[in-house]
């Protein structure tokens, strides 16, 4: 299949050789995506960007992520507008709450009660960075389905280390709709063997990491087993804990 612009990427990262080719799509795209919002090129300076991030905010990890970034007046004005607005917000909420006078133990909340509650979750339950990665997730399943039509490209999955358990359940989830007739069955025999092979091999890193501290194997070669805890973190819920933050450059 001849390589494209939006296929590269997903060919990289299963040739990657990582625990997890979809883990280094998802790195990838979210520190595009933090320079996107806080980089170089000053997007967080545009009316649109500005206007998508005072109504979308960030969560707390992604607040983590723009923090140790290291633009601290780029984020400052970030959150600036986005206090304006948030306190506007609230305001028009506290107005609008009719306090409830003294009820029965099993009596139902009064709808009034609960409508700054349904803001303050819709306001700490939204992130503009969540939603951009998201969408490119999204369309890098997309490609991934569109590839393994490919026998050149299905050897290359076929020969992947497997996947992280979060990418694993999403691959799962998005099969069900993605998947192209006639790779249904190709797909759950390689993806869930090579789940099992992994996870063993992984495991595998694991315990001898753990061996490694008996006296006893002192002198022992370490093996594979150097970075095992962070290779076993990754396996498990994806991601790269041992990476250290993304800063500007």
């Amino acid at each position: 299949m001849k390589e494209q612009i939006d296929t590269l990427p997903v060919n990289e990262a299963f040739e990657s050789g990582d625990e997890c080719p979809f883990c280094v799509l998802e790195r990838q795209s979210e520190q595009r995506a933090l320079r996107y919002v806080i980089g170089p090129g000053a997007s967080y300076m545009e009316p649109d960007v500005r206007a998508a991030t005072d109504s979308k905010g960030f969560c707390r990890q992604h607040f983590k992520r723009l923090y140790d970034y290291g633009n601290s007046l780029g984020n400052a004005l970030v959150m600036q507008t986005y206090f304006v607005g948030l306190q506007k917000e609230l305001e028009n909420e506290i107005e609008g709450l009719e306090l409830p006078g003294k009820r029965g133990l099993f009596s139902k909340k009064p709808q009034e009660e609960m409508s700054i509650l349904q803001w303050a979750e819709r306001k700490t339950g939204s992130c503009f960075l969540c939603d951009r990665l998201e969408y490119n997730m999204d369309r890098y399943y997309t490609t991934f389905f569109y590839l393994i039509k490919d026998g050149e490209f299905r050897k290359k999955a076929e020969n992947c280390k497997g996947f992280c358990m979060h990418h694993f359940t999403e691959l799962l989830q998005q099969a069900r709709t993605k998947l192209p007739n006639g790779q249904i069955e190709w797909f759950y025999e390689t993806v869930c063997a090579l789940m099992k092979e992994n996870l063993a091999r992984v495991q595998g890193d694991l315990d001898w990491f753990i061996d490694k501290f008996d006296y006893r194997n002192a002198s022992a070669p370490w093996k594979n087993s150097k970075d095992a805890v962070s290779r076993s973190m990754q396996k498990l819920q994806g991601g790269y804990p041992a990476d250290p933050p993304f800063k500007q450059d």
